[in-house]
């Protein structure tokens, strides 16, 4: 009995703390497309011109909220405008974790951030793209804010500590004085230069290809990015976990994001004209003597290996995170993420748990997307790509056997 659980609009390439925030709220997720580029094998924006409307006007008051990721970690940015006049016409505020883009608007030649854009509530990982402390982070509201007075603060109440770290709150005014000097606006609009400069650079090193935005980016009516982000691909020489840790070892050079397929190198302010061309000579030299055969592998390899040698079994070509889920989950007939993550729940052989509702959160780190979640039926896919992440050499948290030869689901 009771009123059904309120539904949350949010995509699939989502953070995981959003995930978790639908458990602590008991809320159901409605999910929103993201465009996907098949040439490029990343996922683009949210698809807000064609999923949301469909979206908002099937649920229609059940609707809680929207919440939007822009940018991505690789700096990819949504249609926030958009969103906000649809959630402003139907009445529901408009979330967007904006945790890469804290330093959007700060200099010419950034897009702007998302409050400028109609955001209702941006949320902001202020260590990530400021100078503030690990752990940082700011939480803006819009004066039009439609959440009742006193609402965010008092669901503020339920998560914050009692006892704030002054070293952290320093850290955020730092930071923010620190963007508020105009040689600070002219150091980013220098990154941003160098950043295009590692770009045509990077993308005339064999084996490399270069993320270009589709339709020619912002400018000419296509996908806006951050140009302080500079994403490769270069699985022909291997994957970006060992091409990462190469990087490293051979000649100090910090990938923001390495995954399967892609490095995403992340500018700021502070980077020089020294770093670009060590990037550049670092790439040209990992890229030219990896040994590509071991990732080359067929994609079934690592899905039909036993999970107990995933360790050693070849990467596979993994199908997408960002796959359509299966109907009973994106129809709300299973359980909500709240019910199975408090539901009785049993470890069980991998194999077995295919088709059963997860009861845990399991996804590599970063970037913290989920590859299932609780209340999700776990797929052959979704098996299969997270066996590969691990085998290639990613950091996958949240399962309670690290092996992966058993998953926990909830009990049938």
């Amino acid at each position: 009995g009771g009123a059904p659980a309120p539904k949350v609009v949010i995509p699939r390439n989502a953070h995981k703390s959003a995930l978790h925030a639908l458990v602590t709220s008991g809320a159901a997720p409605v999910w929103l497309d993201s465009r996907w580029d098949a040439a490029q094998q990343l996922v683009l924006d949210a698809d807000v011109g064609a999923s949301l409307p469909s979206l908002l006007e099937r649920h229609g008051g059940e609707i809680a909220a929207v919440l939007l990721v822009s940018p991505t970690y690789h700096g990819v940015l949504s249609d926030v405008e958009a969103a906000s006049r649809l959630c402003r016409a139907a009445g529901v505020p408009l979330i967007v974790d904006e945790a890469h883009g804290s330093h959007l608007g700060m200099a010419p030649g950034l897009p702007r951030p998302a409050l400028s854009r109609g955001a209702d509530l941006v949320i902001q990982s202020s260590h990530k793209t400021l100078g503030a402390m690990t752990q940082a982070a700011m939480l803006h509201i819009s004066a039009d804010c439609p959440l009742p007075h006193g609402a965010v603060p008092r669901a503020l109440e339920v998560v914050q500590s009692s006892s704030p770290s002054y070293l952290l709150l320093a850290s955020l005014d730092a930071a923010r004085w620190q963007y508020a000097d105009a040689d600070a606006r002219r150091d980013t609009a220098a990154a941003i230069a160098l950043a295009q400069q590692a770009r045509r650079r990077l993308s005339q090193l064999p084996g490399v290809r270069v993320f270009a935005p589709p339709g020619g980016g912002a400018a000419g009516g296509g996908v806006e990015t951050d140009p302080l982000r500079v994403v490769v691909r270069c699985d022909d020489a291997g994957s970006g976990f060992d091409l990462d840790e190469a990087l490293i070892e051979r000649h100090g050079v910090y990938c923001e994001l390495p995954e399967l397929r892609h490095l995403t190198f992340a500018f700021s302010l502070g980077t020089t004209q020294g770093d670009v061309d060590l990037l550049v000579e670092a790439l040209r030299d990992v890229t030219a003597d990896a040994d590509a055969a071991p990732f080359a592998a067929a994609a079934d390899d690592a899905a039909s290996a036993p999970a107990a040698s995933a360790s050693e079994a070849a990467p596979a070509a993994p199908a997408p995170v960002w796959l359509p889920l299966p109907a009973a989950v994106a129809d709300g007939r299973g359980l909500t993420p709240r019910e199975a993550f408090f539901a009785p729940s049993e470890l069980v052989d991998a194999r077995e748990a295919v088709g059963r509702l997860s009861a845990e959160l399991v996804c590599s780190y970063p970037p913290g997307i989920p590859v299932f979640f609780p209340g999700e039926p776990i797929t052959a896919e979704a098996l299969q790509h997270i066996r590969a992440l691990r085998a290639a050499g990613a950091d996958v948290c949240g399962c309670s056997d690290a092996s992966l030869a058993r998953l926990c689901v909830v009990v049938e």
